[in-house]
């Protein structure tokens, strides 16, 4: 048994096909997390000032002409948990799980690390599992869609993509960093709201461009190209950290991550 599919036997009520399991808040030291069932992660707050709009999970099955939100396929279930034990016995950790009748299932999970108050850092791991249950080969497309407004506006932010896993984007008092820890992706960009935004649900197929710099209302997304045999499982695996700036940009530069690209004075 897949340790997603434990902790959810273990601590949720399951859910019939359809059932909007609604909001869960994850708290942990100077930060707060919200997730919708329908609408994935649209908040993430550090120190009381919110840095996310949205952060959604997409697919399309071969054969599919557009892409679908993970929300419409039927949720198997749902468990908040407390990582932290008696030092901190809010819930601060997030598994999820989806199903169809071809026999795909989605597992998320996310565990949210808030950072001292008034640190403004705090940071996010996430792993979804994707799993063919059926007796035949499953090919699909998946996507991360991820919008990130630092500060709380959207107007002063510039962002890049790294060696075609690490997405960085920079505003003139924070910076978010993730990288897609395994597998590396088939592809990725980073570009404009407006345009990645429009990508899904738009009634054809969209593969992502390799775009790797923005400035603007800065948006990004991973995809993974994908066939899984049956029984098979894939685990995609990433961390994200809120710092606040300079010392992200000293951070970054130390580790080797930052690029040449810089945003104009």
């Amino acid at each position: 048994m897949k340790l997603n599919q434990a902790i959810i036997l273990a601590t949720i009520t399951v859910l019939t096909a359809g059932t909007n399991a609604g909001i869960t808040i994850l708290e942990d030291g100077n930060s707060s997390a919200s997730f919708d069932t329908v609408n994935g992660q649209y908040s993430w707050t550090v120190d009381g000032i919110e840095h996310l709009y949205a952060q959604e999970f997409y697919f399309r099955l071969a054969g599919d002409n557009d892409e679908a939100n993970i929300s419409t396929l039927d949720m198997i279930g749902q468990s908040a948990s407390d990582t932290n034990g008696f030092s901190d016995t809010r819930l601060d950790a997030l598994n999820t799980a989806y199903t169809n009748n071809a026999g795909l299932e989605i597992d998320t999970f996310f565990t949210l690390r808030g950072g001292t108050p008034g640190s403004g850092n705090s940071s996010i791991t996430e792993q979804i599992t994707l799993t063919n249950t059926s007796n035949s080969a499953i090919s699909l497309s998946f996507f991360q869609y991820v919008d990130f407004d630092l500060g709380g506006d959207d107007t002063d932010d510039w962002g890049q993509i790294v060696d075609g896993n690490v997405a960085q984007q920079f505003d003139d008092e924070y910076a978010i960093s993730e990288t897609v820890v395994t597998p590396f992706p088939s592809a990725f960009e980073m570009g404009d709201y407006n345009v990645l935004s429009d990508y899904w649900n738009n009634g054809q197929i969209d593969n992502l461009n390799g775009d790797s710099f923005y400035q603007g209302d800065v948006a990004w997304a991973f995809q993974w190209d994908i066939t899984l045999q049956a029984g098979d499982s894939f685990l995609i695996s990433k961390n994200k950290s809120i710092v606040p700036t300079p010392a992200s940009i000293a951070l970054l530069t130390a580790a080797g991550l930052l690029g040449t690209r810089r945003r104009r004075a």
